[in-house]
């Protein structure tokens, strides 16, 4: 799919905008230290390769009075002090920059552009960034065979009329359309194997993160008290983390068991979490 777009959903005011309020509160938290420290500065020198510290308090006195040993902790507050003192005005103009930035850049401008155009002329124009709606609509719109399920198996289907295998299947799938999360049933994968081999696998959901455009893999573990059940599982995570599909990155884990089935409020907070 990243075909359909030269370029992608941008995100860089919003992390602009959190580098901004860090900077913000560094700069309080120094300002703050400043404040505290003891009055004037550190002077070092080099004496028989031992260093010798002296604070200077009167602008007249350019030597100061020497700090003694045992009150180094006087020396590593002044120290601190300058550097604070230094890199203030430095984080100063760093806010400034990033909140010109923020204020001037305009992310939506390629859809404004494409917008703007009338219908005449947007019909023939292939935008360089699709509206959500438009790219959800394409891939959506992906064909493939998903893995067959024998006609003996119980049915469960989902809101969408799909059959699938449980009905945890059908809480994950029903819950993922209501928030308006596209996804895709038992979308074929082909993934590496040992020995340079590879399989096609067949993960429960693949979902869309319209944010990101990015394609997330959602496993679900119906049987995790039973102890065959839980080495294939384990087997096919390894098999995921081999091909660089890791927990927590691109997939995404539920799991249940005879004694805690599956919990709906934790597969809204997944899909909050990695698909939005």
């Amino acid at each position: 799919m990243n075909n359909l777009e030269l370029i992608h959903p941008d995100d860089l005011q919003q992390h602009m905008q959190a580098q901004s309020e860090k900077i913000f509160d560094t700069i309080i938290r120094l300002r703050s230290r400043v404040a505290k420290a003891p009055p004037g500065r550190l002077r070092t020198t080099i004496r028989g390769n031992k260093p010798r510290y002296y604070h200077i308090t009167d602008p007249k006195n350019a030597n100061g009075q020497y700090i003694p040993r045992g009150e180094e902790a006087l020396a590593a507050r002044l120290a601190q002090k300058d550097y604070d003192t230094t890199l203030l005005p430095l984080l100063e103009r760093q806010l400034e920059l990033v909140n010109n930035f923020i204020n001037e850049y305009r992310p939506q401008a390629p859809d404004d552009a494409y917008a703007d155009l009338p219908d005449c002329r947007r019909q023939f124009v292939t935008p360089v960034r699709l509206a959500d709606s438009e790219y959800a609509k394409r891939w959506l719109a992906v064909p493939f065979k998903g893995k067959s399920i024998a006609e003996d198996r119980p049915e469960y289907a989902t809101a969408r009329g799909e059959r699938v295998r449980s009905k945890s299947e059908v809480i994950i799938a029903d819950t993922l359309l209501r928030m308006g999360i596209p996804y895709r049933y038992e979308f074929p994968l082909k993934l590496k194997l040992p020995h340079e081999k590879s399989a096609t696998f067949f993960p429960d959901f693949t979902c869309l993160n319209l944010r990101t455009r990015e394609e997330i893999l959602w496993e679900h573990f119906g049987m995790m008290d039973d102890s065959d059940y839980v080495r294939k599982a384990m087997d096919k995570l390894d098999i995921y983390e081999r091909n660089g599909i890791f927990p927590g990155k691109r997939l995404i884990i539920s799991r249940e068991t005879t004694e805690k089935p599956l919990n709906v409020k934790t597969i809204q907070k997944l899909a909050e979490e990695y698909l939005r």
